[in-house]
This record gives C-alpha cells, sequence and structure tokens, in this order.
C-alpha cells in the first residue's frame, strides 16, 4: 500500500471516528476518544509532514459531513495535538560521536499540557466576550447538562452536584483529553515498534525529563491560584492542575527508580498506585515529588547507590 493511499486512509478514518458522537449514542463517544490514533500511526510511521497531511484530509472531510463546528473540534481537539505530538516526538540530535539522542517523550507531554492550558485561556477569553467569568460560565454549562441527562433531578440536588462538579471541571476536562492524546499515541508507537515500522525508539522510563521552563509556568499558575480572587483564583488553580500533569508522571517515575532498589517492587506498586487511585491529596504529594525531582535530581542521587533490583 502507497504511502499517498495511508496518509489518505489515516486521515479519513480519524474524520469518522471524530464525527461518531453525532450518532448520539454513549458508546460512540468511545470511537471518537480513538480519532487521534489513525493521525498518529501515520505521524510516527512514516513523519510529522504526513501527520499534517492526513489532519488537513480528516478536516475537510469532517467539515464536509459535519459542519464548520465539527471541522474546528476536529482541528482543536484532534489534529492539533497529534501533529504537535508526533512533530516533538520525532525530534533528534545527532552527537558528533554518532550517537541519536531523541526528544524527551517528557518534553512532548510537557508541550501537551501548555497546549490543553492555552486551550483553557482562549476558553476563559470566549466566556468574557458573553458576559460572564469562565466560573459562572462553567456553573451554567454543567447545570444544563444535569439537567439533560437527570431531568427528574431535584433542584437542590443538581445545585450540590453541579457546585462539586465546577470547582476544577475545566482541569478534569483538560486533564482527559491530554490522557486520551497521550494513551492513543503510546499505542500507535508500541504497534509501530512491533511491526517494526516506527521512526524513533520506544521511550522508556529512565528518559522521561522535563524542560526547565515547565517548573516555572507551575509556579507562576500556582501562584495566581494562591494570590488570586474570584475568577482569577479559578483560572490559576486549573491552570495549575493541567501544568502539574508532567510533573505528576515525574513524580511516578521516581518512585518507580525507588521501587526498585526494594526486595518487593512489584508488591509496592501495586500499593502505590491503589493509594493514588482513592487520595487525591496522594495525587498532588506526587506532583510535588516531581518538582522536587526536577530543581534537586532525585533519581541521580538513588542511582550512586548500587540498585537491590535491576531494571526489567
Amino acid at each position: 500500500m502507497s504511502r499517498q493511499l495511508l496518509i489518505a486512509l489515516g486521515g479519513g478514518t480519524s474524520a469518522i471516528l471524530s464525527i461518531a458522537f453525532m450518532a448520539g449514542s454513549p458508546m460512540m463517544l468511545v470511537f471518537a476518544n480513538l480519532a487521534p490514533l489513525p493521525l498518529f500511526f501515520v505521524g510516527l510511521g512514516i513523519g510529522s509532514t504526513a501527520a499534517v497531511v492526513a489532519g488537513v484530509i480528516g478536516l475537510i472531510i469532517s467539515g464536509t459531513f459535519g459542519g464548520l463546528v465539527s471541522a474546528g473540534l476536529y482541528g482543536l481537539v484532534h489534529a492539533l495535538p497529534t501533529w504537535l505530538a508526533v512533530r516533538q516526538a520525532l525530534l533528534k540530535r545527532v552527537a558528533p560521536d554518532g550517537t541519536v539522542h531523541w526528544y524527551s517523550i517528557g518534553a512532548v507531554l510537557s508541550w501537551l499540557s501548555a497546549l490543553a492550558a492555552a486551550l483553557l485561556i482562549v476558553a476563559t477569553l470566549t466566556s468574557y466576550q458573553h458576559g460572564s467569568g469562565l466560573e459562572e460560565a462553567v456553573t451554567a454549562y454543567l447545570d444544563q447538562v444535569m439537567l439533560a441527562l437527570m431531568p427528574n433531578i431535584g433542584v437542590s440536588d443538581r445545585e450540590v452536584f453541579v457546585a462539586t462538579l465546577t470547582p476544577l471541571f475545566p482541569s478534569t476536562a483538560g486533564i482527559s483529553w491530554i490522557a486520551v492524546v497521550v494513551g492513543n499515541g503510546l499505542f500507535a508507537q508500541a504497534v509501530l515498534t512491533r511491526s517494526g515500522r516506527n521512526i524513533r525508539p520506544a521511550p522508556t522510563i529512565k528518559d522521561f525529563t522535563l524542560p526547565d521552563w515547565m517548573s516555572w509556568l507551575l509556579v507562576a499558575c500556582a501562584a495566581m491560584a494562591l494570590l488570586g480572587s474570584g475568577d482569577l483564583e479559578y483560572i490559576g488553580r486549573n491552570l495549575a492542575a493541567i501544568i502539574a500533569v508532567p510533573f505528576f508522571v515525574l513524580g511516578a517515575v521516581v518512585v518507580h527508580v525507588l521501587a526498585r532498589r526494594t526486595p518487593s517492587p512489584k508488591v509496592l506498586l501495586v500499593a502505590f498506585y491503589l493509594v493514588l487511585f482513592v487520595s487525591g491529596w496522594a495525587r498532588v504529594a506526587i506532583a510535588g515529588l516531581g518538582l522536587i525531582e526536577q530543581w534537586f535530581g532525585v533519581r541521580q542521587r538513588v542511582a550512586a547507590a548500587q540498585p537491590l533490583q535491576e531494571d526489567e
């Protein structure tokens, strides 16, 4: 099969999956979350230019069958982040001795988090243009969604539920979006690597590092949340949660490194993820550990001692 046909097939399949949610079935939303996958197959298997072409094809198809709004959503939610992730993932530097150094997968995640934060800022500006702040707009949106999903629920119960979701709803949506994009990308890379069609080697946790600018961006967002008030505090809180995602992953990497120095690393890691699943404060602590790693290099200090368990 020619590359041109693979690119066209990737873009077309991606567009079809993207507009699947228009069928109105919750199951179709699952397929919509797979829309980046064909683009990742094209980009990570052929190249970033091919990802751009496939994305444009998907954009045209989405606009033709779903309208202008569908095309815009496809471009922002699927095509743009996939192209950004592919472009950054395929960057490399060749050392004088011929060694190839690929762009860190942590830096790719950082750029995706920055993009999600930028989209949140755009949403904030849009809400101001409509005469309301972001928190007010989110509350109104969630109230409408709850009324449509559960029309028989009491007004007071609906208000309580909306009030519970509102504080971190923008960041929750942004983090979920990042997870979908990253999940599709990792799956595509794994399949391509297994079939020998990958361009870059499979990433490992040893290579997970973050750019320096991420820590200052997190500090700025946290300062906005702590020092701001009203909508400014609300925006800062959600921006900080989104920007903290790469630090959370980095913190989890540090835990993996430490666990491998114990006699029972698998047991420790199972317990670790169970705690993360049930405790929000544990997730905050791990993100904090990632920030400490970024500034002080915990892994380098651990590596100075002989590990008790060899890496698999």
